[in-house]
């Protein structure tokens, strides 16, 4: 009995004095979490930052930055935010500077609003030819491309023609227009 009690006690003691070092090891890592998240949240508060392109580690209360930004100073930006998130220590800042980066969702959302320009581009220029006696709209073919704009088909005349490429190039988001056009009398 004597060797269960000195050791449930042994185990007891180890416990009680563990504790406090497990304690300190968990606050310290709740600690950088905090930490973390208060700097990524500053940096994406901050419109000339991409947050997403920026990569944060803490480890006791040291900050170390990554990723890629597109200039000098962003990688400047994005270290005094982090240097004046309260807390830090340190910030090591191994951003790379590359001038032509774009990050995957910045060029997804240039690819979906081209596209969008250009769809609406499309049934702007169809609306605009509907709505006009002068043009035959049902006769043209319009197809807009990374802001080019191709129509096709058929009109009744010179003016009609000068008239539907005047319409199209008179649109936003139009780069340029080219005529294949024919005109039928």
């Amino acid at each position: 009995m004597t060797i269960k009690k000195t050791l449930a006690s042994a185990i007891v003691l180890s416990a009680i004095s563990i504790t406090p070092a497990l304690a300190n090891d968990w606050q310290g890592k709740t600690n950088d979490a905090w930490l973390d998240g208060k700097i990524e949240t500053a940096l994406m508060l901050n419109s000339e930052l991409n947050n997403f392109t920026i990569d944060t580690d803490v480890k006791k209360s040291n900050v170390t930055l990554k990723g890629t930004v597109n200039s000098e100073i962003e990688k400047d930006l994005a270290g005094q935010i982090a240097e004046n998130v309260d807390g830090v220590k340190s910030v090591d800042n191994k951003l790379t500077v590359d001038k032509n980066y774009t990050s995957k969702m910045e060029a997804t959302g240039e690819r979906f609003s081209r596209t969008w320009y250009d769809l609406t581009t499309t049934a702007g220029i169809n609306m605009k030819y509907a709505a006009n006696d002068d043009i035959e709209a049902t006769s043209i073919d319009v197809d807009t491309k990374n802001g080019m704009v191709v129509l096709t088909g058929t009109v009744k005349s010179d003016a009609a023609h000068d008239l539907a490429i005047e319409i199209a190039k008179g649109f936003d988001h139009v780069n340029d227009v080219e005529d294949k056009l024919t005109v039928v009398n």
